[in-house]
């Protein structure tokens, strides 16, 4: 027999497989797991194994490359989907034995340490155990004979004896009592498991506070267009004149709370003190066709890198794994993950299936779309948004690092240069999302801030010269405002600039002579092709 923690596998008889099927049948098709795909996987795989004879090749390398379509090369180190997925999975098994399935005749059990499933008979006790029995201790052997105190065998499936209609002042048969200490040994066992991964969890991540999110609330009316803030947050109007709202999107899962602290990156910090965590799933209510849906994260602890990875699923897709401090470039920078060509499912919503023992997600834009392309990006660097004569919007500084915002001369007129109002300088990069390997053309909008007779005769051409280099490539070389545009402003253009395979636009802005300096940043898509970005 292998041991399986509390208990051994028996391998069933016909009788009792056949129950043992209609169980997990039950549970994979009843809805009871909610709509978390990867819930449903993982049971899936673990019980077939297990009816075919294989439970000793139950473990975390198969789970994650047979059952959640990991990688050969997955290392459990490194990833830890399969820890946090079971442990969501021993939670959600306990919850539903004790509402939706009280009355189910047996129950699955996944004993604590172990991937291995068992099947236990529910309890069945007669009433007068109940009311006249004193409380059993749950001290193992106590007030039970030797012979009867040893619980490692395995719970089979058996016929109880019917339950006597009315109360009897004998004392119970063992049998009954060996039931209860059964139940209680699990139910303890649950308890201590969960409250141990909790305190772990709440003592390495000490500068966040969880909460529980609840499930049960309606959700928000359908909308065209969401911008949601997660966990338990307050709206919130960011510098573009966006509303966030804090609707009650998600279901289970973990709320965190961030302290007030600076987020590099983005200049609306509020969006990311805040979020979801575990294993969460959202229901976003929609009413366009087509969709393009922004995830944005920001790492805020300084734990371990390998603890902070992070997957994604969108309508019960493929997973999308994220890195939010590779992708951000380092702990409190803002970074985003941009998803393209989203359909709403039949139930006229978005469905989104979040996994994370760590990194918090937390907002989610969701965009009404005309194609699976992505949507034209245009930053304004400044404070506040813009609207150009074609009435396009502009939305105000993101996705930056380094650099900051430039300071005009006193003789600098600028409150009627539109676009060329504000500027970043100095040494910086922007990291944009886009769609991995896609194409696009960017344009880069340039104004002299400083040197030149629009600001006062100080200096001239050869004033300020820089490098601009976009995912390594360098595209402007000895690159000199005053030389090309003199007191006008200079718009470059690059047609077929193919993101990165991870997802980003990244221009590298390098000082020559004096900093380098840019005003708006505009990227269009070439190709119709959609996908997901980091």
């Amino acid at each position: 027999m292998a041991a399986t923690g509390l208990f051994e596998y028996v391998a069933p008889s016909s009788a009792s497989e056949s129950l043992e099927r209609d169980e997990v049948d039950w549970l994979l098709t009843s809805g009871v797991l909610g709509r978390s795909g990867n819930l449903a996987r993982v049971l899936a795989y673990i019980c077939e194994e297990r009816f075919a004879g294989r439970a000793h090749h139950i473990k975390e390398y198969t789970i994650a490359t047979q059952a959640l379509g990991r990688r050969s090369d997955f290392d459990p180190h490194t990833d830890t989907i399969v820890r946090v997925i079971v442990h969501s999975l021993r939670k959600r098994l306990l919850d539903i034995y004790q509402n939706e399935g009280a009355c189910r005749p047996i129950r699955l059990v996944l004993p604590p340490g172990h991937y291995d499933p068992c099947f236990i008979p529910a309890p069945k006790l007669p009433r007068v155990f109940a009311a006249e029995q004193p409380a059993l201790s749950l001290t193992p052997g106590a007030g039970i004979p030797a012979a009867e105190s040893h619980l490692t065998e395995s719970p089979t499936i058996k016929e109880l004896e019917p339950i006597d209609p009315a109360p009897q002042p004998a004392t119970p048969r063992p049998i009954r009592r060996i039931q209860l200490w059964h139940a209680a040994v699990i139910a303890l066992s649950f308890v201590i498991a969960v409250s141990a991964v909790w305190a772990l969890r709440s003592q390495q991540a000490r500068r966040l506070r969880p909460f529980a999110i609840a499930s049960a609330l309606p959700l928000p009316q359908p909308q065209p267009a969401i911008r949601a803030l997660l966990g338990i947050r307050k709206p919130y109007l960011d510098h573009s004149g966006q509303t966030w709202a804090a609707a009650n999107y998600c279901q289970a899962g973990d709320n965190v709370a961030v302290p007030t602290q600076k987020i590099e990156g983005t200049e609306d910090a509020p969006i990311y003190l805040g979020g979801v965590r575990g294993i969460v799933h959202c229901i976003f209510p929609v009413t366009q066709s087509l969709y393009e849906l922004h995830f944005h994260f920001a790492e805020t602890t300084d734990l371990p890198a390998a603890t902070r990875l992070a997957t994604l699923s969108v309508n019960a897709g493929p997973a999308i794994g994220v890195d939010v401090v590779d992708d951000a470039g380092g702990d409190g920078i803002a970074t985003s993950t941009v998803l393209t060509g989203v359909v709403p499912e039949h139930d006229g919503a978005i469905h989104v299936d979040f996994t994370s023992e760590v990194s918090p997600l937390s907002a989610i834009e969701i965009l009404p779309a005309p194609s699976a392309s992505l949507l034209p990006v245009r930053i304004v660097v400044n404070s506040k948004p813009f609207l150009d004569s074609a009435g396009q919007f502009w939305a105000s500084d993101r996705y930056f690092s380094g650099g900051r915002h430039g300071l005009p001369p006193e003789s600098a007129q600028r409150a009627n240069l539109g676009l060329y109002e504000a500027d970043r300088i100095g040494r910086f990069h922007y990291s944009i999302p886009a769609v991995p390997l896609a194409h696009y053309r960017v344009r880069l909008y340039f104004r002299e801030p400083w040197f030149g007779k629009q600001n006062g005769g100080m200096g001239g051409p050869g004033s300020r010269v820089f490098d601009l280099a976009c995912n390594g490539q360098l595209l402007l070389k000895d690159f000199d405002i005053l030389a090309e545009g003199g007191s006008s402003p200079v718009v470059r253009s690059f047609d077929h600039i193919q993101a990165s395979a991870g997802g980003r636009i990244d221009l590298a802005f390098m000082p020559v002579v004096n900093y380098a300096v840019i005003n708006a940043i505009e990227i269009l898509p070439e190709d119709q092709g959609g996908g997901s970005s980091h």
